[in-house]
């Protein structure tokens, strides 16, 4: 029955493209010697093909041009593409989209939202060339990290749409002058119509539409229309504190705005809380209002923000992690849509707020800056399923340095289960084991070298070959869902061993096991 349970499970990860099962007395005990010893090897990350989007002045577009890039280890792979995509194209039939002097600070990934952060010093760049700029940084982290929507920053701050409050950015494959012509009509319809009576084109038929129903309304309805203040919809990134705590979390939601009452409308979107409330919770008590109009002063570079609230944005400002996470998601979030928002001053009931933790003091009031590094992102770590002999997935937030770290995620599987994490994901590891006993997580190439210490392997004495099983495909899988990772291999004090437990042998390296993963619903 034994070699029965043995040979089924033996043929469900061939078929899976991994490991296999073997007894302790067949054959594989002659451990093979890898060529190469990736741990004596000073270079470890690997080498990517990546497209990288610049302009096609011929065709009007942005036309992808494939670069080969060289990734180091625990690196973010967009930051290297958008380093590159600065200094220009190879190709001598595409235009460079950056001006001279431009560079990436860094790069900020959550839940399918990236923010770019450029640090420019040069003369001023035209409304239009910014726009292709954008695009072009869109379309090539999209495709790298199959980021949904794009944020970008000019030291520090947003600019929006030629100083417009506007939608994040997603990538564009059709026309520039056509996208451009559009969002000059969605953000300024004043500039759009008065560039299409320069040009004397006709109008299209639902403008004529449009103006033939007007020619019907009466003077006073005219005048009614006009006092009438303009509602717009637009997409906007809301950031809320995430459920267990620790970081702000993005959320994408379209809302609506009264003229340019930004602040408002952004207030009561964030009282509402998030929609996934699973994951994340509102920054704001509920009871909380603002007192005063809010006001803008231009000082220069920008401008500054008051705000004066009723009470603390939290309800329990005694938590001081609390505190700082309900100030990070005020001051990301109007930061992030308001344009040209350089500092803001929080009021409660007219007291300026100069420090939350008593040691950082906000006396020209907040930046964005003060709270980079609060923003987490979120990674697969791959649990046992409590019902089944399956792995489930949850989503983990993670620090931004972390979370292209293949040795923080497997640290998170040794940090086991967490309450959001539901009641189904159970532990994996060994009992015993600490992050200490992971000694180390190399890449190169496509392989991760996962180097566990001798304790580790003594504390999986005993495992069934379940056991073992879910706890070297949590690892595999959890490593392999970095982009670039396909391949894993154990070692044990910096050599290659047979096996853990003994069910499993761990001499090749594992694949990706999608079979032995729940599925969802």
């Amino acid at each position: 029955m034994k070699r029965l349970f043995a040979a089924v499970l033996a043929l469900i990860l061939l078929l899976c493209g991994c490991g296999v099962i073997k007894e302790n007395d067949e054959r594989g005990e002659c451990v093979p010697t890898s060529e190469m010893d990736p741990l004596d090897n000073e270079y470890h990350g690997r080498v990517e093909k990546s497209a990288l989007y610049f302009l096609n002045e011929t065709s009007g577009t942005l036309t992808a041009e494939l670069r080969t890039l060289v990734i180091e280890q625990d690196t973010n792979p967009a930051e290297v593409a958008i380093e590159e995509l600065l200094r220009g194209p190879s190709n001598e039939d595409l235009a460079g989209v950056a001006p001279e002097g431009m560079s990436l600070d860094f790069i900020e990934f959550s839940r399918d939202i990236a923010n770019v952060y450029l640090i420019y010093s040069g003369q001023g760049i035209a409304a239009k060339r910014k726009f292709i700029l954008e695009l072009a940084l869109a379309n090539t982290i999209t495709d790298i990290l199959g980021a949904t929507y794009i944020c970008v920053f000019y030291n520090g701050i947003y600019t929006g749409f030629s100083g417009i409050a506007s939608a994040p950015l997603k990538k564009q494959t059709g026309n520039i002058e056509d996208a451009w012509l559009q969002a000059q009509a969605k953000y300024l319809p004043e500039v759009h119509t008065a560039a299409d009576e320069i040009t004397n084109e006709e109008p299209s038929l639902p403008l004529q539409t449009a103006e033939a129903d007007q020619a019907l309304l009466t003077e006073e309805e005219l005048a009614q229309a006009a006092q009438e203040p303009k509602i717009s919809e637009i997409t906007t990134i809301l950031y809320f504190v995430s459920a267990g705590g620790g970081y702000i979390l993005p959320e994408v939601r379209n809302v609506k705005y009264t003229e340019q009452d930004y602040i408002s409308s952004l207030f009561e979107e964030l009282k509402k809380g998030p929609q996934d409330t699973s994951v994340m919770k509102s920054p704001l008590a509920y009871d909380l209002e603002i007192i005063q109009e809010p006001e803008q002063t231009d000082i220069g570079e920008g401008y500054r923000l008051t705000l004066d609230f009723s009470g603390l944005p939290t309800d329990d400002f005694s938590d001081e992690e609390d505190s700082i996470l309900s100030f990070a998601a005020i001051i990301y979030t109007i930061t992030g849509f308001v344009p040209e928002i350089q500092s803001i001053d929080l009021l409660v009931q007219g007291k300026r707020i100069t420090t939350v933790d008593g040691l950082t003091g906000f006396y020209d009031g907040m930046h964005r800056q003060d709270y980079i590094g609060y923003i987490g992102s979120s990674a697969p770590i791959y649990f046992a399923d409590k019902d089944s002999d399956l792995l489930l997935e949850v989503l983990r937030s993670m620090e931004q340095e972390k979370i292209w770290s293949a040795k923080e995620r497997t640290k998170e599987i040794i940090e086991g289960p967490l309450s959001g994490d539901g009641e189904n994901a159970w532990p994996v590891m060994p009992s015993g084991v600490s992050a200490l006993d992971i000694m180390s997580v190399d890449v190169y190439e496509d392989t991760a070298y996962v180097n566990l210490s001798q304790n580790f392997k003594d504390a999986c004495a005993g495992f069934s070959s379940k056991n073992e099983m879910l706890l070297i495909y949590s690892i595999v899988n959890t490593i392999t869902a970095l982009d670039g990772i396909n391949k894993v291999q154990f070692l044990v004090e910096s050599k290659q061993t047979k096996a853990l437990a003994g069910h499993l042998w761990l001499t090749d390296p594992f694949l990706k096991n999608y079979g032995i993963i729940k599925k969802s619903g």
